[in-house]
């Protein structure tokens, strides 16, 4: 009789769940952004850096700081760097991806007992077990909450304003090595206008370009090949220019997050205007610089919360099966008047087996309608061949074959009923000298 007794019980429970949609209320996990453990700090960083370098730290020795500089867009590789109000130092770490947990501005404590001092063409850094040449190793990754103690995020960092003719010698000025500085009157040496940031990783692991300022002074800029912003093309203004400051033996570096610690937009030292100018500069926060045209299939292009920073445009012919797509993306008329050369660079991501995307470029399309009454030219580009949605430039693309005419460039994507890729595309720039 009692096991009746519960089972109707039961029963009841659970008719009464379905016919009022029973649901259990879960709880957003708490924010914990504003935590901050508190560790008792034992040294500042430039306390630190003045221990012996080759041995493993012996003493209970706790640091905090600030991260300056993350992973985030891929100019530093399986390290970050933190600094406090004496100075900053560069920590190796064994993982992918540390911005997820120390992105910018994030205050970070270090237990250094255990790890080693060391320098890399005389740049201080910490890390784990040093190699038989003496080079440190990357904390593992199994290790790292050992060492390293989050806290609260996000954290205002305020650089140094400096010359460069105070950042000329890395020895005199080592108080701001592995530090954020700011440069004014900056600007790209003449040669090093309108290139790419970093030559592509196949050609060269990290590209030195030269920057110098009004006064005469000049230090090397260093964009790793892996960079996110390889692609994008240096301007040539002047202004201010962040980064982080480093040396190469008696060389003074600067690394910078991304292309927004640039901020050349002013007249450069000789009174000229910035040469490059701009005709499409989109990183698609909408669809309004382009026509979107469906020739087959109910799927369309789309602005997504992805990209390379996000938004960006997404087509995919893929809802509950693969369907067979033919949709454009092409963009409003581009006058390249008045330009001796005019280039074209983007980039795309793309997951799924299916046909590539294609870029083409058009004189005669009419503006609207449909893509098949123009003719269109297939333009060289590079697209992502991770399969796994890897934001990769397509190189720089000539246009100047082009000049002074009014033209169109189109993205084309198609689909099978057997395959149904999707595609992300972002940072579509058309710019001229």
């Amino acid at each position: 009789m009692k096991r009746i007794s519960i089972a109707i019980s039961a029963l009841l429970v659970a008719l009464a769940c379905g016919i009022s949609s029973c649901k259990k209320d879960y709880e957003a996990p708490p924010d914990t952004s504003g935590y901050d453990p508190m560790l008792p700090v034992t040294h500042t960083i430039a306390q630190l850096l003045s221990l012996p370098q080759g041995s493993a730290i012996d003493a209970d020795v706790v640091i905090a700081g600030i991260v300056v500089m993350d992973d985030r867009s891929g100019n530093y590789y399986k390290k970050m760097v933190i600094q406090d109000s004496t100075g900053g130092i560069e920590i190796l770490v064994d993982q992918n991806n540390l911005y997820n947990d120390y992105p910018v501005g994030r205050k970070v404590y270090v237990k250094c007992k255990g790890l080693y001092l060391g320098a890399y063409g005389g740049n201080p850094q910490m890390g784990y077990t040093p190699d038989a040449a003496g080079s440190l190793s990357n904390i593992p990754a199994v290790l790292v909450s050992d060492y390293i103690v989050k806290a609260n995020y996000p954290n205002p960092i305020v650089p140094d304003t400096l010359t460069l003719a105070e950042l000329a010698s890395p020895g005199v000025a080592k108080k701001y090595l592995n530090t954020l500085v700011a440069i004014k009157q900056a600007e790209f040496t003449a040669a090093n206008v309108g290139v790419p940031y970093a030559q592509q990783a196949s050609l060269a692991s990290a590209t030195n370009l030269t920057v110098n300022d009004c006064s005469g002074g000049s230090i090397t800029m260093r964009n790793s090949g892996y960079a996110k912003f390889q692609p994008y093309i240096t301007p040539g203004g002047n202004g201010v220019l962040l980064g982080i400051y480093t040396r190469y033996n008696n060389t003074p570096q600067i690394y910078i997050r991304d292309t927004s610690d640039v901020k050349f937009y002013g007249q450069r030292c000789d009174g000229t205007s910035p040469s490059i100018q701009y005709i499409l500069n989109d990183g698609f926060t909408n669809l309004n610089n382009w026509n979107a045209i469906s020739v087959t299939g109910a799927q369309v292009w789309e602005v997504v919360d992805y990209g390379n920073p996000k938004p960006c445009a997404k087509m995919s012919g893929y809802a509950g099966g693969n369907n067979v797509n033919e949709d454009w993306l092409i963009s409003k008329a581009l006058n390249l008047s008045g330009f001796n050369t005019i280039s074209l660079t983007f980039e795309t991501a793309a997951k799924y087996s299916g046909n590539p995307l294609q870029c083409y470029i058009s004189t005669n399309y009419s503006g609207s309608g449909a893509p098949g009454a123009a003719s269109w030219t297939l333009l060289p580009a590079t697209y992502d061949q991770s399969n796994n949605f890897t934001f990769t430039g397509s190189g720089t693309i000539d246009l100047s074959a082009y000049k002074n005419q009014q033209v169109y460039i189109a993205f084309k994507y198609t689909s099978t009923s057997s395959a149904a890729a999707t595609w992300e595309l972002d940072n579509v720039k058309v710019f001229g000298e």
